[in-house]
């Protein structure tokens, strides 16, 4: 066995098709101490979706460092693409992905590195993610030799919102591209294990908007009125049957209402009710479907009492469904660098969404959970802190991936 990069476990390392032996390692314990400070200075200056300027700034400059053959700033807003052309002969493309955008949270952490930005935090890890696939690049910069292709590396704004791929493929990201992966950072999984699932891996995310329209009255004089927060509370209520009895037990969907605005004070009957909410799924026809669903029970409820409503369906991302082939080779990888037993196959993917969706849908690909540690609290909360024992993990890994996935490119 090679020696690992971590204390334990330690793995089988890749053939010498790919790397020489310790190369890699040697090349990971020698760019860590860098990404670990990439990472913190990340971390203490998150930026939301779409305003990612100073993030991509900052990782671009490093990138340039590396005399990578090609970083393209401002590509679908403030993404980034850098390839690295390898050494060892013209070959295939493959890409990886990292998001680099925070949420609007306040952060509750005290550590040095904490955020500097008020009411912003990486709270859903993206600094390790962005930290992670520099080192990559960093990693396969030193070993450019031994590459035979190109990989291309994406770092991505608006993941949060769903949007920014989209815009990166749209000018020109993916093309090209032979298969693409990712990984997301996961709390609960322990640090020097992975979560893996072949098909549907995460869902797809769409939102609506909803003014039930109704007529005013002072509150003392309601039969003179057309409530629309009446109406709209049954219609709240309606929405909820879709998934109980109209979506089959062994599919999975949600239909939540997360926002319902109406009224002004105690003493009116408003005119209208405005109600907001998200719609998953992790089937493209059950997906479809649903926007009718939903505007028949509306139109049912609001016809019944007396009201009006205008209703917009955003289609947002897909569902995440993740390649047999690229998983396969995930697991391989995995389970030389991890051990089998820390290779984890997961039975059920997550209702959360992830806008990798719109990669698989130029080439195949996957996404992995990396795991951050159990004791991490929660994604999306005060107190989410990707860590840094993760981070020389996720870089091998993916330098793995990448390696062996051009060989067999390469080779078949």
């Amino acid at each position: 066995m090679q020696e690992s990069v971590r204390d334990a476990p330690k793995g089988h390392g890749v053939t010498s098709q790919t790397v020489q032996s310790g190369s890699l390692q040697e090349a990971v314990r020698a760019v860590l101490p860098e990404v670990v400070a990439l990472r913190h200075h990340l971390h203490q200056h998150p930026e939301l979706s779409g305003q990612e300027e100073r993030t991509a700034a900052h990782v671009a400059e490093r990138l340039r460092a590396l005399k990578l053959d090609l970083v393209r700033e401002g590509v679908g807003g403030f993404g980034i693409v850098a390839e690295l052309q390898g050494g060892a002969g013209a070959g295939p493309v493959f890409a990886l992905r990292a998001d680099m955008d925070a949420l609007p949270i306040s952060e509750e952490n005290d550590v040095p590195y904490r955020s500097c930005v008020p009411g912003v935090m990486h709270a859903c890890g993206h600094d390790g993610h962005t930290a992670i696939l520099y080192g990559v690049a960093a990693v396969l910069a030193r070993l450019r030799e031994q590459i035979p292709g190109t990989i291309r590396f994406l770092f991505q704004p608006a993941e949060e919102n769903v949007t920014g791929a989209a815009r990166m493929c749209a000018e020109g990201a993916m093309d090209g591209v032979g298969a693409i992966v990712a990984l997301h950072g996961w709390p609960g999984l322990p640090v020097g294990q992975i979560g893996v699932r072949s098909g549907p891996m995460m869902a797809s995310s769409d939102t609506f908007d909803l003014v039930v329209h109704g007529r005013g009255a002072h509150a003392a004089m309601p039969h003179v009125s057309v409530d629309p927060i009446v109406a709209g509370a049954q219609v709240v209520l309606a929405l909820q049957t879709l998934v109980s009895r109209e979506v089959p037990a062994t599919e999975a969907a949600v239909v939540t209402v997360s926002q319902f605005h109406a009224g002004t004070t105690h003493n009116i009957i408003p005119e209208t009710a405005r109600i907001q909410g998200t719609v998953r799924c992790l089937s493209a026809s059950l997906r479809a479907a649903l926007p009718e669903r939903i505007e028949r029970v509306v139109a049912g409820v609001c016809g019944a009492m007396r009201a009006r409503y205008t209703l917009n369906y955003h289609f947002g991302t897909g569902v995440t469904v993740n390649d047999p082939e690229v998983t396969t080779r995930l697991v391989e990888v995995g389970q030389e660098v991890l051990g089998a037993s820390n290779v984890v196959v997961l039975d059920t993917p997550s209702m959360g969404a992830e806008d990798f969706s719109v990669y698989l849908e130029h080439a195949p690909g996957a996404m992995f959970r990396l795991g951050v540690g159990t004791d991490r609290p929660p994604l999306h909360t005060p107190w989410y802190d990707f860590g840094d024992e993760p981070l020389p993990i996720g870089i091998e890994l993916l330098v793995r991936v990448a390696l062996r996935s051009l060989n067999a490119a390469v080779a078949g």
